[in-house]
């Protein structure tokens, strides 16, 4: 995870500053895995079975991936060529309230 969070980073042109808490922290504080933290999971079930999977048989077949830098660098020209940020119609916002992220962040330190 930091080291997709590094190159999103450095991609961007972003400014984050990466901080590591314990997922039981994240977790208490109330934020939802993958809908207010995209792309996280704690460790459990979900996490095993999204990134531990024998995935041997689709390499076989042809599935070929792309370096995470380049899927990171298309993705986000293909953001910046849309009008506004995409929504999902029926569901909350994605990603993690700025109030929410200072609140656990100070009461980690």
């Amino acid at each position: 995870m930091g080291e997709l969070l590094e190159v999103a980073a450095e991609v961007t042109g972003g400014r984050a500053e990466l901080r590591w808490l314990d997922p039981e922290a994240v977790l208490a504080a109330g934020i939802r895995p993958w809908t207010q933290l995209p792309v996280w999971l704690p460790p459990g079930p979900a996490h095993e079975f999204l990134h531990a999977g024998d995935v041997s048989r689709a390499h076989a077949a042809g599935l070929r991936t792309r370096p995470v830098r380049e899927t990171i660098a298309d993705t986000w020209s293909w953001l910046g060529s849309l009008s506004s940020t995409p929504r999902q119609a029926d569901g909350p916002p994605v990603g993690l309230d700025p109030a929410v992220e200072a609140a656990v962040l100070a009461a980690a330190t």
